[in-house]
Formats: C-alpha cells, structure tokens, sequence
C-alpha cells in the first residue's frame, strides 16, 4: 500500500470509528432477531470496516484510503501489532461478503448472516480492548 492509500487521522478520532464499530454491530444484533439477513450481514461489514479504522487510527494515526478494501489487512499486518491471524481471517470474510450483500441479487441465508455478524462481533471487541490499551478508556 502506498502512502497515498492511507489518510492521517488524529489518534484520539479512533473513538468515534470504535462507535461506528459498535453501533454498526449492535445494529447486525438487532437485525439477525428480526430475521433481516440482507441488513444483518451489510451492518456486520460496515462494523468490521470501522473496527479496522479504530485499531489502525488508536495505533498509528492512519486508517485506508485504499478503493480496494482488502488493501486494510496488510496495512493493519505491517501496523498493528495486536492484529493476528484470527482477526485477518475474520475481516477477510467479512471484505469478502461486502460487494455481495451491498450489490447482488442474491439474497444472504440465515447461516451466512449469523457468521458475518459473529465475526463482526469479535472483531469490535477486539478493537475496543486495542484502542483501549493506545488510549485508555477515557
């Protein structure tokens, strides 16, 4: 990735993507118990996206400005320490998804909603303990 592909953000702004995370997890939640799939799984995508600006913003003062999303996992690779291959293989599968829940006619299936919400869910707990651990928990 390139310096181009990435934008300065002030450290202490990994607050406000860590409420994106969670807002956007609670929301996949409440979607998976009123059984909308398609919302559930895009909610999921969107809370990974800004778990991985909350991680690198708290830890290095940058997030992607990639148009490829996929270009996050080397940057959070070479940048955050604190992410392992657990956390890759779960942000991976969420990327992976977004084009498809955002834009195909194919509907999501129950199954699929539930693993993108779970890892959407352990990837914003993972974020909350890595800005908590650059920050505090102020």
């Amino acid at each position: 990735m390139s310096r181009d592909d990435t934008l300065e953000i002030p450290r202490g702004h990994a607050r406000q993507s860590l409420a994106k995370c969670i807002e956007f997890s609670e929301a996949a939640q409440a979607a998976l118990g009123s059984r909308r799939w398609n919302a559930a799984g895009l909610d999921a995508v969107h809370a990974g996206i800004a778990a991985a600006d909350a991680a690198l913003i708290s830890t290095s003062g940058v997030r992607s400005a990639s148009k490829d999303h996929g270009a996050v996992l080397d940057l959070l690779g070479s940048r955050v320490p604190e992410f392992t291959p657990t956390q890759r293989h779960q942000l991976a599968g969420l990327l992976k998804m977004k084009n498809q829940v955002a834009y195909d006619q194919r509907l999501l299936t129950e199954v699929e909603a539930r693993q993108l919400v779970d890892h959407a869910t352990r990837l914003a707990r993972w974020a909350a303990v890595t800005v908590a651990e650059r920050l505090g928990h102020t």
